[in-house]
């Protein structure tokens, strides 16, 4: 591949995005505006101080201009006078005074600063988490959703960062250009506008390469995003078996360093173009000050001004040049910032206001019930955002009282995804999900969920400690440590975890010191825990036993018909074995239920179920069917 050009064998439609273009100097008013509101939402107290420190220092440094002129002019008129030290005592004392004070308010303007920068990234991360725990489940199967948070959580990193050092340059330069600017003039009318012409070739280069770098890394996203991945696969450890036993990480490093050689060339084009452009902006900016001075060398021939007042406008002239190449700096901070920025409030435009976290708003329907009685599926359907098949078509069931309901399928057949619905992840397309025979479009999702257990076949392995594993289940539960074991217990765990090095206070997993790694079928066993420590009248049971051997799913179903009591039990399974004794049986196919009744009922019907359980029977048997067109051989 050409080192400065895709490969034409991978080129996507990434290569097509058009740069973001901005609007030139139009945008910069609100993009301050935006910065400044992120760092008064996050920190107003320091960011006032920040400005009165800024506005206090840069008061000083026009005292010390005009009494350095003052102190110099005196030295001039009272050259070899006998009273020449007493005259300019108080002055000196003044400028030593007013420098001693500049340098600690400066460093109490840094310590602000410091605060603040941690301040604005702390509240960025909880803006992003505010916004990720409030939408619904199915917003992380959109694709553009998945984008937007990516790239907040990343920028989150740093961009906070710049955004404070933009705003804070940008206001102390600005502040201080006031305070010099304004001891310039009384100096003389002309060298004011002067500098500030010098310093807009300078401005003009800044911004625009500013600019251009905002639309290079908008363009190198989607491919910066598969180069993150590509080192995922490599370094990360749960992809290390596979990667290794596949022997495929020569193949993914090939990738890995194309997408590095392509970035290099296209920053280094980048680069060249941007340094080009510094460069005219710097001789621009050279030229405007070489006219300046000899401005400020024409006053003193001419005799308009007086050496000392030269002198001091030129300290002042330098000075100003100095804090208008940061203001500069700043506003080019800010707008490289703006990618970040246009995301982040993108992202958060997202939000769903508390009001209408749950389904329903707060007091426009009636309250959901303190507990669970009977559930009705009536006629659900469902597709996820941005696709056209249906995942679940036209489904019905119930689960009553005191009931143990199973729902069986091959995989694909929808049974997750209807286990979604009914815990008020995600909403129907169609039909109804009813809850003590009331709709739970018209409840509180998360009162609905007080009552409910779940255990997802994908469960989390929380590398905290194992007391906290399971308390994990219901966090804001008072308790004492016996209940954590009960839990358990139940679940056929105490007894790993009790040979733990710190028993229930191990920290489990690797990824942190002193963490112990538990096998699968114990993390299973501790998920199974935590879901008997959390307790509610109805337990959804989503595959719980697929990490387990034989005896101990043996185990875990013969303390399910106790735990059970008093409890509705929706039970997931693709081991017909486990099921036999459900009250009823629904199986899915293709999204739908194609049949339903008890075991034997199903087994009399001669259908899919009694197919299915059959093939399974013969694996564990060792038995051979035939190859009927009612029997598929295994």
């Amino acid at each position: 591949m050409a080192a400065d050009a895709p490969s034409s064998s991978r080129f996507t439609l990434y290569d097509m995005r058009a740069p973001r273009r901005g609007k030139g100097a139009r945008r910069i008013p609100s993009m301050i505006g935006e910065a400044m509101g992120l760092a008064w939402r996050a920190g107003s107290r320091p960011l006032i101080l920040v400005v009165a420190l800024q506005f206090v220092s840069a008061a000083l440094i026009a005292v010390q201009l005009l009494v350095g002129r003052d102190v110099l002019q005196r030295l001039v008129g009272a050259a070899g006078t006998a009273d020449m030290e007493g005259s300019l005592a108080p002055a000196i004392a003044l400028l030593v005074g007013s420098g001693i004070l500049l340098g600690v308010i400066e460093a109490l303007a840094a310590h602000q600063q410091r605060y603040l920068t941690e301040l604005v990234a702390n509240h960025t991360y909880e803006r992003i988490i505010d916004v990720a725990t409030s939408v619904d489940l199915a917003s992380f199967e959109d694709p553009e959703f998945y984008d937007q948070l990516m790239r907040a959580r990343t920028a989150a990193l740093s961009r906070p960062i710049a955004v404070v050092n933009g705003i804070t340059a940008l206001i102390m330069s600005l502040l201080t250009s006031l305070g010099i600017g304004a001891a310039l003039v009384t100096m003389h009318w002309s060298l004011l506008p002067l500098v500030a012409a010098a310093s807009i070739p300078v401005l003009i280069a800044t911004l625009y390469n500013s600019r251009q770098a905002y639309d290079f890394e908008y363009q190198w996203t989607p491919r910066g995003r598969e180069r993150l991945y590509l080192l995922e696969l490599l370094a990360g450890k749960d992809p290390a078996k596979e990667v290794r036993v596949f022997d495929a990480s020569g193949f993914l490093r090939r990738r890995f360093d194309e997408l590095t050689r392509e970035r290099v060339a296209r920053l280094t084009e980048f680069l060249r173009q941007r340094l080009k452009v510094a460069l005219a902006g710097t001789v621009g900016g050279a030229f405007g000050a070489a006219i300046a001075l000899g401005t400020l060398v024409w006053l003193v021939v001419t005799g308009r001004i007086d050496v000392a007042t030269a002198v001091t406008a030129g300290v002042a002239m330098q000075l100003l040049i100095s804090r208008f190449s940061a203001m500069t700096r700043g506003l080019g901070t800010l707008v490289e910032a703006g990618m970040f920025l246009e995301d982040y409030r993108a992202f958060l435009a997202r939000e769903v206001p508390p009001s209408q976290r749950g389904v329903r708003s707060s007091g426009s329907g009636p309250d959901a019930p303190a507990r669970f009685e009977r559930l009705k599926v009536e006629g659900v359907s469902f597709r996820y955002p941005k696709t056209d098949a249906l995942v679940l078509d036209d489904v019905t069931l119930e689960v009553g009282p005191g009931e143990v309901v199973a729902l069986v399928g091959e995989n694909g057949s929808g049974k997750t995804t209807l286990v979604k619905l009914i815990c008020q992840l995600y909403r129907p397309d169609a039909g109804r999900v009813l809850w003590n025979g009331l709709d739970a479009s018209t409840l509180d999702p998360e009162d609905l969920r007080s009552d409910l257990t779940v255990l997802f076949q994908d469960f989390l392995h929380y590398h905290l400690t194992a007391s906290e594993n399971i308390e994990m289940g219901r966090v804001d539960r008072p308790h004492g440590p016996e209940e954590v074991v009960e839990a358990a217990r139940h679940a056929s765990a105490h007894e790993f975890i009790a040979r733990l090095p710190q028993g229930y206070e191990t920290r489990l997993g690797r990824q942190f010191y002193g963490g112990h790694e538990l096998s699968v079928g114990q993390w299973q066993r501790l998920a199974l825990a935590r879901a008997f420590f959390r307790g509610g009248s109805f337990l959804v049971l989503d595959e719980p036993t697929a990490a387990l051997d034989p005896r101990a799913e043996y185990e875990l179903f013969s303390q399910m018909r106790a735990l059970s009591a008093g409890r509705s039990v929706l039970l997931v399974s693709h081991r017909f074995s486990s099921v036999r004794t459900a009250n009823r049986i629904y199986v899915l196919q293709g999204g739908r239920v194609i049949e339903s009744g008890s075991h034997a009922e199903l087994m009399d019907l001669g259908g899919t179920y009694a197919e299915l359980f059959t093939l399974q029977a013969a694996a564990y048997l060792g038995e051979t069917l035939p190859a009927t067109p009612g029997h598929v051989a295994g």
